[in-house]
């Protein structure tokens, strides 16, 4: 399974318009992010954000191809990219997979005649030729999921936004390759987990490896993060930042 990770921020990219601390003023590429999404297999997209058109025309990756979609949650971060995902010259609609109680509450952006419509309920996996989609509930809102991918004896699971796991979630994702919320460090907040929790779940979880996105601003940059995961949690944890690919 290939996994491209197309954007890597959290609801607003880095660096910040105006800042200029540590992170947005560094001449690290990995340390400029745009908002978390993923492709899968070159034709799965993980979550449909504002940036989707910026990274679907960026080099290496072929729009075209891509002929299914997920999506996590409604919030805009993860899909206000819908316009433009609808507009790919490939002669077919794009499949996107959500909730029912996620699709509720963003209904009016979809544009019916660009997409069909995968309603699925939590668990149940959809099937896309070599690969089964599921959607598995994460407390973040009252409607948010992880997205949870098998194919060929090989699976990941992607939650850019949540506080926990449910146990049947984590019983789920245990010993698979994990994308988790690295929205804050050690800040604990209402709806996100801290990167010091996601080292828990991740060893919790017997994750073959462990990859944090989402990376919001109260952060370390990329460097030192990283340093600061391996040696909090070892060599399986890891931070993603745009562009970075991985077979697993």
């Amino acid at each position: 399974m290939k996994i491209k990770f197309l954007g890597t921020s959290a609801g607003w990219p880095l660096p910040r318009l105006g800042c200029s601390d540590k992170i947005c003023t560094s001449r690290d590429p990995r340390d400029k992010r745009t908002r978390s999404q993923a492709l899968i297999n070159d034709r799965l997209l993980l979550d449909i954000g504002p940036d989707t058109y910026l990274h679907l025309n960026t080099a290496g990756v072929n729009p075209t191809a891509v002929e299914y979609a997920a999506i996590t949650h409604e919030h805009p971060d993860h899909t206000f990219g819908l316009w433009d995902l609808g507009h790919i010259y490939n002669g077919k609609k794009i499949k996107v997979i959500i909730h029912p109680s996620t699709f509720q509450k963003i209904k009016k952006l979809f544009f019916y005649k660009e997409y069909e419509i995968l309603k699925t309920e939590a668990a149940t996996p959809v099937v896309l030729d070599d690969l089964q989609v599921s959607l598995l509930p994460v407390n973040h809102t009252d409607s948010s999921f992880g997205i949870f991918v098998k194919g060929k004896g090989r699976s990941f699971f992607w939650a850019p936004d949540f506080k926990t796991l449910p146990p049947q979630t984590k019983a789920k994702i245990k010993g698979t390759t994990i994308a988790i919320d690295g929205s804050e460090l050690r800040i604990p907040t209402q709806n996100h987990q801290t990167i010091i929790e996601g080292v828990s779940l991740g060893r919790v979880s017997l994750a073959k490896s462990t990859y944090f996105i989402h990376i919001g601003h109260r952060n370390l940059p990329h460097k030192e993060l990283v340093r600061f995961v391996q040696k909090t949690g070892g060599k399986n944890f890891n931070v993603a930042f745009d562009g970075l690919e991985v077979e697993i």
